[in-house]
C-alpha cells in the first residue's frame, strides 16, 4: 500500500484510517474541510497532505483526480484514478448528480458507483422520518433509480467494469441494485456486481 485517500470525515470512510497509516507508513490525502472535520482522530505523526475539491495528486504510476460530491460532510470529494490511458472512477456519498460528475466519470474503464438504497423500500422502512429526509435529500445517498440515471449519461463501449457500491443493508436488496442498473446497461457487456459490506470484493484488473 503506498497512499490513502479520503473521501470525508463519517465514521464509516475513517475508522480504519488510523490503523493503516500506523501498520504502512503511508500518506493520508484528503481536503482541508476533512482533515480540520476529523482532527480529534488524526495522529499529530501522520503525514497528511492536503487535496484540494479540484486538484490532483501524482502516487507512483497513477494520476487521482479529486471532484466535489454533493453530501453532508465538510468538504467531500470523489476521485478519478488515471494510469495511462486507463481511467477507473469511484463515487460514493452524494445526494445528487451534477453536471460535473457526470463529465468527470465520462470514459472510465471502470467504474465504482453508490447504489444506497430503493427509494420504495426506505418510505416504507423502519428508519426514523429525519434519516429517511436526509438520505433523500440533495447531499444525502444515490437510490438505484438516481444510480442507474447516471451510468446511463456515462456508459461507452469501452466500459469494462461496474461496481455498485455503498448498498444499505437495511433498504436495498443487491438483487434489486443489479436489476436497476441492468435495465439501463441493457445488452452492454461490462462485467456488473455488487460491493458486499461484509466480504472484501475480488480484485479488479483494470485492463
Amino acid at each position: 500500500m503506498t497512499a490513502l485517500f479520503l473521501t470525508h470525515e463519517h465514521s464509516d470512510h475513517i475508522s480504519g484510517a488510523g490503523a493503516l497509516t500506523k501498520k504502512h507508513g503511508i500518506p493520508v490525502y484528503g481536503t482541508r474541510g476533512t482533515r480540520e472535520a476529523m482532527r480529534r482522530h488524526v495522529h499529530p505523526d501522520v503525514d497528511w497532505r492536503t487535496i484540494e475539491q479540484e486538484d490532483e495528486a501524482v502516487v507512483g504510476d497513477l494520476t487521482v483526480e479529486s471532484f466535489a460530491t454533493p453530501h453532508d460532510a465538510a468538504e467531500s470529494v470523489a476521485y478519478v484514478v488515471r494510469c495511462g490511458s486507463k481511467k477507473l472512477g469511484h463515487i460514493t456519498d452524494l445526494g445528487k448528480i451534477t453536471l460535473q460528475i457526470v463529465e468527470k466519470l465520462k470514459g472510465c474503464d471502470t467504474l465504482l458507483v453508490e447504489s444506497n438504497h430503493d427509494e420504495r423500500m426506505l418510505v416504507d422502512g423502519h428508519y426514523p422520518w429525519p434519516l429517511k429526509q436526509r438520505i433523500q435529500s440533495d447531499v444525502g445517498h444515490l437510490s438505484n433509480e438516481a444510480c442507474a440515471d447516471l451510468l446511463a449519461q456515462v456508459k461507452h463501449d469501452a466500459l469494462k467494469t461496474v461496481v455498485l457500491m455503498h448498498l444499505s443493508e437495511s433498504n436495498n436488496h443487491p438483487e434489486i441494485a443489479m436489476d436497476s442498473a441492468r435495465r439501463v446497461l441493457g445488452d452492454h457487456p461490462a462485467t456488473l456486481f455488487p460491493a458486499r459490506q461484509s466480504t472484501p470484493s475480488v480484485l479488479i484488473p483494470v485492463e
